[in-house]
């Protein structure tokens, strides 16, 4: 082993495990959410198994399908925050990478050490919220079986299936890691003789990337219009829609670099003209890689959530009105509609949760990544109190920015979903109902979510000395 492979290694100690305290939590809360979904399946096929003594494979299949497609939908978003945590990781150690490649190590080696770092701490993530999941089971289990409300009979929760979400997991964070270090590609050893800094404001955006989410976007676009028009003929038309949908939403995604500081640049304006509001409100369009990685997670989650939220309002107002319904029967099945708005909006939520943690992570980590650029501040006259003023505008511009983006879209998302699938009841053009309910929870989430990131950033923010904060390289 030569010395700057050993030294390449050294990556995944020290400051390592630091940075990758975010990624530690999504691997866990994706793990412990796959875990959680395969043990209610067992318990709810358990149950009914004993109420009608016999085994229920439809109910069994049905279930784990769902489970499946919500915790896909969950490791999805954990791999765009894996990926843009890694990607914010390599910014910050841009300078000690620059060193091993002055020292011999091949930018290659360095990615795949990284790469290293994030299968080792997905593995530890998923195994501890897999035994997490299954712990919770059995203490559930024991609680209702003894109380009552459980039937008792032999439940499997130790089941083969429990490895799925595990594997899942471990794999996607290594992929993740790979994917959201490759910039490593492009350090240069004569970066090791300048002061780090965060190269993303001079980054170019390949060509290549916003062709193909112009391809996206013309195909997504085509496939929902034919969706809507399908769904005057048939629910099928669902189908349609979806892909024409994940299409669509992919090109946001590829594009996002190019649309989210637009949208910031947008927001910023609503927080005044203050120099922390303008600096702050500057900082998203001077780094719209930073800021975009900052983002895309919650806006993925705030958009699914609103999505299944509107698609099953609608689809509820669209039922009771259109149906020949008493009143009894009416109440009876908003109730329902209800409850499965509810358990989706919770299912949802852990996507959601796993994208918070991708913000709070970026905004925390960045602030650690920008000592010199707040030493300067503090140099040149700024109070403690402007520089958290300066940090909570920030912070309320991204999640504003990503909560009102996602909510839009997420609308006519759930619009188009429902129209196709109630198009050939309804005879016409379905007004699309929004979920109050869960707009408010959004955005409270949005405002608390704000207040955690500008708390733990300010407090890091506060304790910088101008002295030695220019003193960095």
């Amino acid at each position: 082993m030569t010395p700057a492979t050993g030294r390449s290694r050294g990556l995944r100690t020290g400051k390592g495990l630091r940075d990758n305290v975010a990624t530690l939590l999504v691997s866990g809360v994706s793990a412990l959410f796959g875990a959680a979904l395969i043990e209610a399946t067992a318990l709810i096929t358990g149950a009914i198994a004993v109420s009608a003594e016999a085994s229920s494979p439809t109910v069994a299949i049905g279930l784990g399908t769902v489970s499946a497609v919500f915790l896909l939908l969950a490791v999805y978003v954990a791999a765009v925050v894996t990926s843009n945590t890694f990607a914010t990781i390599v910014a910050g150690r841009r300078r000690s990478i620059a060193l091993l490649r002055v020292l011999g190590a091949e930018s290659s080696g360095v990615r795949r050490a990284l790469a290293a770092e994030g299968l080792v701490v997905g593995t530890v993530g998923a195994a501890t919220g897999l035994v997490v999941g299954v712990l919770a089971a059995w203490l559930i289990v024991s609680i209702g079986m003894a109380q009552g409300w459980l039937p008792t009979t032999g439940y499997d929760l130790l089941t083969p299936a429990l490895i799925a979400p595990f594997l899942i997991v471990a794999l996607t964070t290594w992929l993740a890691a790979w994917i959201g270090c490759r910039s490593v590609t492009a350090v240069s050893p004569l970066e090791a003789t300048a002061a780090a800094a965060d190269p993303t404001h001079v980054a170019r955006r390949p060509r290549a990337r916003t062709a193909v989410a112009i391809v996206l976007i013309v195909l997504g676009v085509a496939l929902m219009g034919l969706g809507l028009i399908a769904g005057m003929i048939s629910p099928a038309a669902l189908l349609i829609s979806f892909v024409g949908g994940v299409l669509s939403f992919s090109a946001v995604i590829a594009a996002a670099g190019r649309i989210m500081p637009r949208v910031l640049r947008l927001v910023g304006r609503w927080f005044g003209s203050t120099p922390a509001a303008r600096i702050a409100t500057a900082n998203a369009a001077r780094y719209p890689e930073r800021s975009t990685r900052a983002t895309m997670a919650l806006v993925i989650g705030v958009t699914l959530v609103t999505t299944f939220g509107v698609a099953l309002t609608t689809y509820s107002q669209a039922i009771t009105h259109q149906v020949d319904m008493t009143a009894t029967e009416r109440r009876e099945m908003t109730g329902t509609i209800s409850l499965t708005i509810g358990i989706f909006s919770v299912l949802v939520g852990f996507s959601a949760l796993i994208a918070a943690v991708g913000l709070v992570n970026t905004l925390t980590v960045g602030m650690l990544q920008r000592i010199r650029e707040l030493g300067l501040l503090r140099a040149l006259g700024f109070s403690k109190g402007q520089l958290r003023t300066m940090i909570l505008v920030e912070g309320a511009q991204l999640t504003v920015g990503a909560v009102v983006f996602g909510l839009v879209l997420g609308t006519f998302y759930g619009w188009v979903a429902a129209q196709s699938l109630m198009g050939s009841l309804v005879r016409g053009v379905l007004a699309p109902s929004v979920p109050w309910t869960i707009v408010a929870v959004v955005i409270g989430g949005g405002i608390l979510l704000t207040a955690v990131c500008s708390i733990l950033a300010s407090r890091r923010a506060g304790a910088v000395s101008p002295v030695a904060a220019l003193a960095v390289e």
